[in-house]
């Protein structure tokens, strides 16, 4: 097993990798709740998809409240409170990092993707009620999981995404950024090695165009 602490980009595409659960968000396993901060590669977590998948990879970075690093704009995290999405969905209250997609099934994503149900940006669904946008106040760790297979990770009844670069990413990089990034992922040895995603990734303004046209 390998801890290493690296430093890199601060860059959309790098801070993604790290940024979904905030510290304390319990994560279902197959040994029963366990905090995000807590995991370990090789953990089993309970999946959407059925079953559990083995975590081969924890990613953390801190996020920090504004104007305490010069130059560095202050990252949202989001809270959404209990049952925004449905009875228990989530409970308790789930506060999310920046970068964290949520796990929707619509019928409407079809045609955006080809499948029934797609990954949308937790920030996309902000209404300022039951999911509100929040302003960190002190410095907050926050985590990602890389899974065996990508994969929909059970999280206080809501499922959320687990890290996947997406299958673009390759092309927006150069030879140099590219084996930057890759470097961060030492169970890795290209962007094939990640697998296919389970479900199709939407952007704020794709969920946003096709939820409300």
């Amino acid at each position: 097993m390998e801890f290493a602490t690296r430093v890199a980009p601060a860059i959309s595409q790098f801070e993604e990798a790290f940024s979904a659960f905030a510290r304390g968000t319990v994560v279902q396993t197959e040994d029963g709740p366990v905090a995000i901060e807590d995991l370990m590669p090789g953990t089993r977590v309970q999946t959407a998809e059925g079953g559990s998948e083995r975590v081969t990879w924890v990613g953390s970075m801190t996020i920090f409240p504004p104007n305490a690093v010069s130059g560095i704009e202050p990252a949202l995290m989001t809270r959404v409170t209990a049952d925004a999405f449905g009875l228990g969905r989530p409970n308790p209250d789930l506060v999310l990092g920046p970068r964290a997609r949520i796990l929707l099934r619509d019928d409407r994503f079809q045609a955006a993707t080809g499948m029934a149900s797609a990954y949308a940006p937790a920030a996309a669904f902000v209404d300022g009620v039951s999911i509100v946008e929040v302003t960190p106040i002190a410095p907050v760790p926050v985590y990602h999981l890389v899974l065996e297979r990508h994969g929909s990770i059970r999280a206080a009844g809501l499922e959320v995404e687990s890290y996947h670069p997406g299958s673009g990413i390759a092309e927006m990089m150069d030879t140099q950024l590219a084996s930057l990034f890759l470097a961060l992922f030492p169970q890795v040895k290209g962007f094939a090695d990640f697998g296919r995603v389970a479900h199709g990734q939407l952007s704020m303004a794709e969920m946003e165009r096709v939820l409300y046209g």
